[in-house]
């Protein structure tokens, strides 16, 4: 955690196919277990099955974990760089 309304999270994602680009939702909690903050991480193609990014989020309240609530391979197109 940064401060009480930031959080740094570092996901580690494992892909079949990491060829293609996945979209991840990672969010962050407080200490009832609430949501408080959501983002979508792209996780761009690899030659690696397994790669760990790093994201960002911001909390409503002070963070205490964070986790991932999914990832796809139905990027939308916001996300993607082209």
């Amino acid at each position: 955690m940064i401060d009480n309304e930031t959080a740094s999270v570092a996901i580690s994602v494992r892909r079949s196919d990491p060829s293609r680009p996945v979209d991840c939702i990672v969010r962050v909690r407080s200490g009832d277990g609430g949501e408080t903050g959501r983002r979508e991480v792209l996780v761009p193609p690899s030659n690696r099955a397994t790669v760990q990014v790093t994201t960002t989020l911001k909390s409503v309240r002070p963070p205490v974990m964070a986790d991932i609530y999914g990832c796809g391979t139905d990027v939308p197109g916001y996300l993607r760089p082209d």
